[in-house]
């Protein structure tokens, strides 16, 4: 296994923030990542079919009053369409001075159309606990698909043809194991919908959820 591209690397100790290895899901490469939550951040991507590579600190140089400067995105993500984004991950109390954002409006500016088609800051208002726990249950089920199970499940979740608890569904596909994992798959690759009151509901054993060809 070989490290990711990276354009600066950083010391792994730490006393303000969690820094961690991550292996990249599928590939025979690895990821360093400053923070926690920059990690849960690729882990979002990672789990995204409409993302075909993800990178960490990428390098964009710009000017400000003191002279040439460096900004290290934290995460470079490619999507399928081709388009490049950058960002910076910070919890929203992070960047109270407003020295982030005053940068990125800089590069916006200036350099970014030498680097990416937008750059933006992410903080856990767009990537909340409950896509953070979706991704990670998305990328846990990936690696242990069954067709058969995936086949099945969807297979009844269709002839009911209507809303179900997951209780339920599971109890009719008789094993729990096997059909959580199938749900997964099946809502990472978009076949199945939770419906969720919100973007922070977590989805459990009494969340409700659909097949994503149902109509009211």
């Amino acid at each position: 296994m070989t490290p990711s591209p990276a354009d600066r690397a950083f010391s792994m100790k730490s006393t303000s923030s969690c820094r961690l290895i991550a292996a990249y899901p599928g590939r025979n490469t690895y990821l360093y990542f400053e923070s926690l939550f920059e990690f849960e951040c690729a882990q979002y991507f990672w789990s995204r079919l409409d993302v075909v590579d993800v990178q960490t600190q990428y390098r964009v140089t710009y000017v400000d009053e003191r002279g040439v400067q460096e900004h290290f995105f934290d995460l470079r993500v490619v999507f399928a369409n081709g388009e490049v984004v950058l960002f910076a991950c910070r919890p929203k109390d992070r960047d109270r001075s407003g020295d982030l954002d005053r940068t990125l409006k800089n590069i916006r500016n200036q350099t970014l159309r030498f680097h990416a088609d937008r750059c933006e800051m992410l903080t856990e208002e767009a990537i909340t606990e409950a896509l953070v726990y979706r991704a990670r249950e998305i990328l846990r089920a990936r690696k242990f698909r069954n067709t058969r199970n995936y086949t099945q499940l969807y297979k009844l979740l269709k002839e009911i043809g209507k809303p179900i608890r997951v209780f339920r569904l599971l109890e009719e596909f008789g094993e729990e194991g096997a059909g959580w994992n199938a749900m997964w798959n099946l809502i990472g690759d978009g076949l199945i919908e939770h419906l969720a009151p919100d973007d922070n509901s977590i989805l459990t054993h009494t969340s409700w959820i659909r097949h994503v060809e149902y109509h009211a």
